[in-house]
């Protein structure tokens, strides 16, 4: 049986989960910024809420969802302070409800090559306007895929170069332990490119179907999701009050 699930955002992604959602379950809503959220949920008989909007909203727009019992699917990041994240998680788990935080790459099988000296990520996207914020953007889905090595680290420091003009930023983290992890981003590239250690990040499996179909279905880890979340929001935190600019 399909269950009712209503999606608020109609952005450029909103759609491209519309389409997933569409054909997994009973779309009840898609709704957009002028909407009265809580009218249509409680109208609808709403099993699940997805919620891809900005980043700065999602704080709100979830707490909403869970005080009023329903099942939260919130595109990453959860909220952008481990404060925030840590109060939704609460408020999920004490109205006995799922909180889900979009963790697409999670699903991906690809062996990554090992190397315990350094970890190179690199991600060439083309990014329209003056939005050079990589870390939400790229960079989270990056710690994710690094999650079991990165969540290790006793302390680290972080030195970024970057040319603002090209849209082109490398971040590199030291760690006590002596391991090395380099990121790279060239966010004016035309050419679509993720790779772990040269190794490229790809499936011919549809992995947005297969995450949000898994998360319907409760066949995930809510509480390991969660944790993960709080972790990528605090490590990025961190890493915006540690870097240090190269001249």
């Amino acid at each position: 049986m399909k269950l009712n699930v209503g999606l608020i955002g109609k952005g450029n992604w909103g759609k491209i989960i519309e389409k997933k959602l569409n054909a997994l379950s009973n779309l009840k809503f898609v709704c957009g910024k002028k909407k009265s959220y809580l009218k249509l949920i409680k109208s609808s008989n709403i099993h699940w809420v997805f919620i891809v909007t900005p980043n700065k909203t999602h704080y709100k727009l979830v707490k909403m969802c869970l005080d009023n019992k329903v099942n939260v699917f919130c595109e990453k990041p959860l909220c952008l302070t481990t404060i925030q994240a840590k109060k939704l998680i609460k408020i999920a788990k004490k109205n006995k409800v799922k909180l889900f935080i979009s963790d697409l790459y999670n699903f991906y099988t690809n062996k990554f090559k090992k190397n315990e000296l350094i970890t190179e990520v690199y991600r060439s996207k083309f990014v329209n306007g003056l939005d050079n914020e990589f870390f939400f953007r790229l960079m989270y889905h990056d710690i994710s895929i690094l999650y079991k090595h990165l969540n290790k680290l006793i302390s680290f420091t972080c030195q970024i170069s970057q040319n603002n003009f090209e849209k082109k930023f490398q971040l590199v983290i030291d760690s006590s332990n002596k391991k090395r992890f380099t990121f790279f981003y060239d966010l004016k590239s035309k050419k679509k490119k993720h790779l772990i250690n040269d190794l490229q990040i790809k499936s011919k499996k549809d992995i947005l179907k297969e995450m949000i179909n898994n998360v319907l279905k409760k066949r995930v880890n809510y509480f390991q999701n969660n944790q993960k979340a709080i972790f990528i929001i605090k490590f990025i935190n961190e890493i915006k009050k540690k870097v240090k600019y190269a001249n």
